[in-house]
């Protein structure tokens, strides 16, 4: 680390500029037409040579500014008010001055100005009620560069590594192009993607619920939310790059391609967007992960506040999904194609749909340590495995939104996937007592082939009635997947006595075919009064159903005819699940000029059937009553602070109810639990926010706490002799957890820089049970963070971030297998801009573990670096040769404290390699404007 810190100060050293002469620039914005300061314009400041911003601010209510810190030199300051002409005026700092004063900016009023026309360079940034417009060309990125790269020119705005773009410390949910859904909503499609040379303005507003855009009344739940503005000539373009590139390590050949093509013509946009590589580059987004693993059409969020959710965790859809835990583990061969279509259909129809295909192969080799903390019953179990899988996927989305009139709409979003997945898994396995005796060991040969589809859809019918916020709306959603697949299940475990003689041996050799099959459909109908001229009351009604079914029949092999023909009774099952609720909501909201305030409650009756194997049905039902509330303050545009409270209900996942054995893992079987009831949850959140774009200074807090009752916990039961677990869930009180979080950021103009610092802390309480003995689990966290950019224009960009995370967790029955360790990472990422267009990319990262099993603590220092070249005609072209891991030193391991064990894990990673890739941009414009003539005034 003390090298990492020298080299910083080196660089900083290097590029810093004399920041001894320090200037405040002051004046005062007048008003041509009324004689009288113009209150709150915004001011900006641009160097004179290439007009990239400098710094802006905005004028008190008298129209006064004050700009700090700015270096002698040659600038532009503009001055820009909503319906007014921006003004600007040269201004220059001199060796030696400390205040510079302007004097009046006089503006003209749009209105004023009659027939004359002006044209004048237009302010890098302006504010325009609750929204923040830069405009494009003041920030100038390198040719081919992408949006993302652009937005990090932008004051204020940040972009973490997976691409999360956070402006003020605000995490960005939603980006638009021109207004309109890109690929559906995943705001890392256009911020990837797009060249940055497309766009005119990016435009940061907050964006109101669906529901307080059609109410009228605001509920609170707006998105922080960009929208690229493009630029007129690619209103009716064909624009995009295609990238082809090459090389390898000592053992295998790596390759990476990818194409991005977009069409677009007024309100008609064509993207096209294609991928293929082995270098684990990530493709599409986590919504796609869930359409995947099925979960996306198995969930649907009722009336009543109720989540229908089944099956499966991230790790298990094999997807390379940007921020999801299994994207560094194993190799994988990615091929992937999206397709994006926006338009207008006469003039009352918008119509967005997608397309996404993926197909990956990932090949996944790991090694497990595994603590198992049983009480007078602990041992170690070793496994060593190897998995190949490869996952299909099709996708299509689509939102079709109707506007009848100006007071009634129809919106039909339909979802529909097909994936196919096969996989094939090999495991070795050991178990030993804490004396190293033996207490089994095997192998485990396992495969599996499946497919599937989702099908989704919801139609929502609104209308608002004479009255300003009465309105009435109805929904109808229906879901359906259905899957089915072959598998194999080859066996052999030998057990072991306390003399080290083997006295039991069980083998398996089976097949096996699932069938399953869940649809869910159900409507609510709301009605909204208003009640005075800040409030609304909401009524509403729901009734909602799903019904599942699904069946497993396995076979043995018979020894005798050489067939999988011996059906296994205790392995096969026929099961039927149908959940059913219904009932009403009542809500209160109040929006005043500063505080919003919303109650309600939700009534829920909810009722639970389970049938296995025709036999004795199993019936659960209950009754509900749902509250929920928020509060929030706005002190003003930029400093809030909210309060949310609201509670919901959660059934088990068909795969929590059967009955029926996984044996998959012959020394770890799961089977369900058909008497589980469902779960209830209160969650309270604490938001607190202020930030200052002006002075680029921004301050979060946020807390969450959080209770179940009747949380669905696993109970394991350990047969003393084989050390066989056998999993089951249960319900169980006494869940709860919190979280907290800090963060603050402010610049430092001085040294060119931005700091930002945070915190946070985690504490949980879980439960399991070990043979049937409560366990009481706590988990805390605690993990400060900083980091710190730096940048010159056109020479240099530094981002250095620190992170060290204290995590401990203590079990009730095992006081003595209390664990406690940390984890550190530090990264810095330099980008140097050398003569000739050279630009060359370093980025370090190091990760040191300590605390884990013995040989599973590291030390880990990874280091990528790229150097780039542009060419051809308008820099077209762009040659660039990268390496990753370059000290050849990277390893995947990883730490699991999960139910009654603890774990590291060893796994597969990519390890150095080189690639040599070429990039051509197009860029065709449709439009012929002929010759152009501007007058411009500063």
């Amino acid at each position: 680390m003390k090298k990492i810190i020298h080299l910083l100060a080196v660089l900083l050293c290097f590029y810093s500029t004399d920041t001894a002469a320090q200037a405040i620039i002051q004046g005062r914005v007048m008003d041509t037409s009324a004689k009288k300061p113009l209150s709150f314009a915004t001011i900006s400041l641009v160097k004179e040579a290439d007009s990239t911003l400098v710094t802006f601010t905005r004028a008190d209510s008298a129209g006064i500014f004050s700009l700090k810190n700015i270096q002698q030199g040659n600038y532009r300051l503009s001055a820009s008010y909503v319906g007014y002409h921006p003004a600007w005026r040269l201004v220059t700092v001199k060796e030696g001055e400390t205040v510079v004063n302007t004097g009046a900016i006089v503006v003209h009023d749009l209105k004023t100005l009659g027939d004359v026309t002006v044209v004048s360079k237009r302010p890098p940034v302006a504010v325009n009620g609750d929204t923040l417009e830069f405009n494009a060309e003041n920030f100038a990125v390198q040719p081919n560069a992408v949006v993302e790269d652009m937005l990090k020119k932008m004051p204020g705005v940040t972009v973490d590594a997976d691409g999360t773009v956070r402006v003020n410390g605000q995490r960005i949910r939603r980006v638009l192009v021109n207004g309109k859904e890109f690929f559906t909503g995943d705001s890392k499609m256009a911020t990837k993607n797009l060249p940055a040379d497309a766009i005119d303005k990016v435009q940061v507003f907050e964006k109101k619920s669906d529901r307080a855009e059609f109410t009228g009344v605001d509920d609170g739940n707006s998105e922080p939310s960009i929208n690229l503005k493009l630029k007129k000539d690619k209103d009716n373009a064909i624009f995009g790059k295609a990238t082809a590139s090459g090389g390898g390590d000592k053992n295998e050949g790596r390759y990476d391609g990818q194409l991005n093509l977009n069409r677009f013509k007024g309100e008609k946009q064509m993207s096209l967007l294609a991928m293929g590589n082995n270098t684990n580059r990530q493709g599409f987004s986590f919504a796609d992960a869930l359409s995947f693993s099925g979960d996306m059409a198995r969930n649907m969020r009722g009336g009543g506040g109720i989540t229908i959710r089944t099956g499966g965790g991230e790790s298990d859809n094999g997807l390379p999904i940007a921020g999801m835990g299994n994207t560094a583990q194993g190799v994988a061969n990615t091929y992937a194609v999206g397709a994006n279509y926006n338009n207008k259909i006469g003039k009352k129809t918008d119509v967005n749909a997608s397309y996404i295909f993926n197909d990956q192969s990932l090949l996944t080799t790991r090694s497990i340590n595994r603590e198992n903390l049983v009480l007078g019953n602990n041992f170690n179990y070793v496994q060593n495995s190897n998995n190949l899988r490869d996952n299909q996927q099709h996708r299509v989305n689509m939102i079709i939104d109707t506007r009848f009139d100006s007071s009634s709409s129809l919106k039909i979003t339909p979802l529909f996937t097909y994936q196919r997945s096969n996989s094939n898994n090999h495991s070795l396995y050991t178990s030993r007592d804490r004396s190293f005796n033996k207490i089994n060991d095997g192998f485990s040969n396992a495969t599996n082939e499946a497919s599937g589809f989702n099908f989704r859809n919801t139609m929502l019918y609104r209308k608002r009635l004479a009255k300003k916020g009465r309105t009435i709306s109805a929904q109808y959603n229906t879901a359906i997947n259905q899957t089915g697949g072959d598998g194999s299940l080859v066996t052999n475990n030998l057990f072991y006595n306390n003399s080290g003689l083997p006295f039991y041996t069980t083998n398996l050799d089976q097949v096996n075919d699932n069938e399953a099959k869940t649809t869910a459909h159900g409507g609510s109908v709301t009605y909204t009064e208003p009640v005075g001229k800040r409030a609304l009351l909401e009524l509403s009604a729901f009734l909602n159903q799903s019904i599942g079914h699904s069946s497993r029949n396995t076979f043995d092999l018979n020894t005798t005819s050489g067939k999988h023909d011996i059906k296994n009774d205790l392995l096969s099952n026929q099961f039927r699940n149908s959940y059913l609720y219904r009932g009403g909501s009542t809500n209160f909201r109040s929006q005043g000029r500063k505080l919003t305030v919303g109650a309600g409650a939700t009534f829920q009756q909810a009722i639970q059937k389970n049938l296995v194997n025709k036999l004795e049905e199993i019936r659960r039902d209950f009754n509900d009553v749902l509250p929920n509330a928020n509060v929030q303050y706005r002190f003003s545009n930029y400093r809030n602070i909210r309060l949310d409270y609201n509670t919901s209900t959660r059934q088990p996942s068909v795969t929590q109810l059967q009955p029926i054995p996984d044996i998959s893992d012959p020394l770890n079987i799961r089977e369900g639990n058909p008497a589980l009831n469902r779960e209830y949850s209160h969650n309270l959140n604490l938001n607190y926010f202020s930030a200052d774009p002006a002075t680029r200074t921004n301050f979060m807090v946020f807390a969450n706490v959080s209770a179940t009752n009747n949380a669905i916990v696993y109970n394991d039961i350990i047969d003393p002799l084989t050390r066989v677990r056998t999993t089951r869930p249960v319900n169980a009180n006494g869940i709860y957890s919190a979280y907290g979080s800090i963060n603050h950021g402010f610049p430092i103009r001085k040294l060119k820089s931005s700091i930002e610092v945070g915190a946070s802390t985690n504490y949980s309480r879980n439960v399991s049970f070990i043979n049937g003995q409560r366990n009481n689990i706590q988990n805390i966290s605690i993990t400060p963070n900083i980091a710190w950019n730096f940048g010159i224009d056109k020479k240099v960009d530094i981002r250095a971030t620190a992170r060290a995370g204290y995590n401990e967790a203590s079990y009730s029955l095992q006081k003595n297998q209390d664990v406690r360790y940390w984890l550190q990472q530090y990264g810095v990422e330099v980008i140097n801009y050398l003569p000739m267009g050279l630009v060359l990319t370093n980025n370090f990262n190091y990760t040191k573990t300590t605390g884990r099993a013995e040989g599973f603590n590291t030390s880990i220092p990874m280091w990528n670096a790229t150097i780039s070249k542009m060419f051809l005609k308008n820099q077209r072209g762009e040659l660039r040769l990268s390496a990753f891991d370059l000290l050849n030193q990277n390893v995947g391991i990883s730490r699991n404290a999960n139910q009654n064990y603890i774990e590291d894990i060893r796994y597969n990673v990519l390890q150095r390699y080189f690639l040599l890739g070429f990039t051509y941009s197009l860029n065709k414009s449709g439009l012929n404007t002929g010759v152009r003539t501007m007058i411009r005034t500063f």
